[in-house]
């Protein structure tokens, strides 16, 4: 028996392979084809949820450990029709017309490779649940319909953080999107403008009294899209916007939404029009403690690996919101890509084989 070491000309096949497959929400299915064929040689044990999510059982090997689950998304978040692929001594990258998709083909194929390393090298180890989530970059689809009883795991590890190979996620933001529907009255704009009242000057009102931007160290907001208006010369009836608050603590993205909705309520009032919205949680933040049994084993397996763990907080989302939402005790690690979703995403070959060394080190409970 030797020690596992990942294959680089295997792992760099199978992440070129990963990435001709254009697999943006809806089409995961490509990706499940590929993903079965390349783990049949470690007789992993398939099954899809009601979802669409890709679950594997790949049973453990002369060892009584307590099982773990991988994770990492299938799709991306652009469809990649049309890739160009460029391979360099570097790293992998595209001719700038489209993304690559290492987020989150670079976990995806750093699971794969730790997996056949593994067991080619007949290495003993634990149980492990792989799990390749849908839709991440379209609001987590996946995960928040995962179901934790699906899998024996209960302590799980996302390679998703668009952050050096090393980097632990131990803190991640809530989430509040907002919708509002402003009202006001229409008339012509030329002949009686008076007699109106502006949807859009009433939300121009609303976004110039809202805090906006970085608010502080752990939290922010953004105004991401408006509407509204029918013509030129009518004055608007209708305006909406799409709104988006992240937060480290719970308490202050509560405050910022309040803060926001009050400034919609009183351009309404001062306009003599209304103003409708709705405020959705999307995830809660998290925090993990220096005795979470994920974060424990992240470090050993980084550390295990010859690098040194940072821990990182982060004003991202990823899957391991949802699961740590669900009760499984989940860090997301830094993945080793640049510039996700941007034409100018590149993965660098030695970080493709650092995330995969850990994921190695991972399994093997280092």
């Amino acid at each position: 028996m030797s020690n596992p070491e990942p294959s680089t000309e295997r792992l760099l096949e199978t992440f070129l392979a990963l990435l001709r497959v254009d697999s943006y929400f809806g089409d995961e299915d490509r990706v499940v084809a590929v993903l079965t064929e390349l783990l049949e040689p470690a007789e992993v044990d398939f099954k899809r949820d009601a979802i669409g999510n890709l679950i594997g059982m790949w049973p453990d090997r002369e060892s009584d450990a307590a099982p773990i689950m991988l994770n990492a998304h299938m799709d991306t978040v652009q469809s990649t029709a049309g890739l160009k692929l460029v391979v360099d001594e570097e790293g992998v990258g595209t001719d700038g017309s489209t993304i690559l998709g290492a987020d989150n083909k670079a976990g995806v194929a750093a699971i794969v490779e730790a997996v056949l390393a593994v067991e080619g090298s007949g290495a003993a180890h634990g149980p492990v649940d792989l799990v390749f989530t849908i839709g991440e970059d379209v609001g987590h689809v996946g995960s928040k319909a995962f179901a934790p009883e699906s899998i024996a795991a209960t302590v799980g590890f996302v390679l998703d953080a668009g952050s050096p190979v090393g980097d632990v996620v131990t803190e991640a933001p809530g989430t509040r999107r907002l919708q509002a529907d402003f009202h006001g009255r229409a008339a012509h704009a030329g002949i009686e403008p008076e007699a109106g009242v502006s949807a859009i000057s009433i939300m121009s009102r609303a976004i110039a009294n809202m805090p906006l931007g970085r608010i502080d160290a752990g939290t922010v907001a953004n105004i991401g899209t408006i509407t509204g208006g029918q013509a030129l010369n009518i004055v608007a009836p209708y305006a909406r916007l799409e709104a988006q608050a992240r937060s480290l603590s719970e308490e202050r993205l509560d405050a910022q939404m309040a803060v926001m909705c009050a400034a919609m309520n009183e351009a309404a009032e001062h306009y003599a029009g209304s103003v409708d919205y709705a405020v959705e949680p999307f995830v809660r933040a998290y925090q993990l403690g220096d005795d979470d049994p994920a974060l424990v084993r992240a470090e050993a397996a980084i550390r295990a690996a010859g690098l040194t763990p940072n821990r990182i907080s982060t004003g991202g989302g990823s899957d391991a919101h949802e699961f740590n939402a669900k009760g499984m005790n989940t860090v997301c690690m830094g993945a080793g890509y640049r510039d996700a979703h941007a034409v100018t995403e590149f993965m660098p070959h030695d970080e493709l084989r650092r995330l995969t060394e850990v994921t190695i080190q991972l399994v093997l409970g280092a």
